[in-house]
């Protein structure tokens, strides 16, 4: 386990709807922007599922959430992809090759994914093109973040000093988080409390696994179950 996170010019985060990048890395993403690292935010949908059927409303909604809270966070104006909600993992190669587009403009250091073991189906999809991208251009690093659910961490960064402004940018997202982002303000810190365990201090943390080159999916499978 390493402390803080590698130095680094530029990040570009694949979030799967409004709202993962502020649970999972908004901490990390605030601390390097105040530190001149430049991010986006690309959102593979719009979210527009939020209730079971599609909502234009809804979409609408959380694409004005995403875009406040990147202004929030100081990550430079989201993209998005508008991928179907519910079904990023049908559209793999359509995004990949959106992606590598956006990523031969941006040129980021580093690309964050939600982890390969995250509690949503579009969280895996995105994990998996994430993966795909890293086999495919090697242009970069992979930073698999925690959403939902823990993984097994190569990197902590301590995010204690911008945790105001991370329960800040979840409260945002009022539509994205059913009307209660109190509730989820209260998972991710609880999450970001949690890390400490590794440091023994009363501190808020946000984990990463990050990739220094492509792994096969067996390989993925055997690192995240400890093999």
């Amino acid at each position: 386990m390493t402390g803080g996170f590698p130095e680094c010019r530029a990040v570009l985060v694949l979030a799967a709807h409004p709202d993962d990048e502020a649970l999972g890395c908004g901490g990390t993403l605030a601390f390097l922007n105040a530190r001149g690292v430049s991010s986006t935010t690309v959102f593979m949908t719009d979210g527009e599922r939020l209730k079971g059927e599609p909502s234009r409303e809804i979409a609408g909604k959380r694409r004005t959430e995403g875009i406040t809270t990147a202004a929030l966070l100081g990550c430079e104006p989201p993209l998005f992809l508008g991928l179907p909600d519910g079904e990023v993992g049908g559209h793999v190669e359509d995004a990949c090759a959106k992606l590598s587009e956006i990523i031969a403009l941006k040129k980021p250091d580093f690309i964050f994914a939600p982890s390969p073991v995250d509690h949503h189906q579009d969280h895996l999809a995105t994990a998996d093109i994430a993966l795909r991208l890293l086999e495919g251009l090697k242009s970069f690093r992979l930073a698999y973040f925690e959403v939902y659910s823990t993984v097994r961490l190569t990197h902590l960064l301590d995010i204690t000093e911008v945790i105001g402004l991370k329960e800040k940018a979840v409260m945002n997202y009022r539509t994205s988080l059913y009307g209660i982002p109190e509730a989820y303000v209260r998972i991710s810190l609880g999450l970001n409390a949690h890390r400490s365990l590794y440091t023994q201090q009363e501190r808020y943390y946000e984990g990463f696994w990050i990739l220094d080159r492509p792994m096969s999916r067996e390989d993925v499978t055997k690192w995240v179950m400890y093999g």
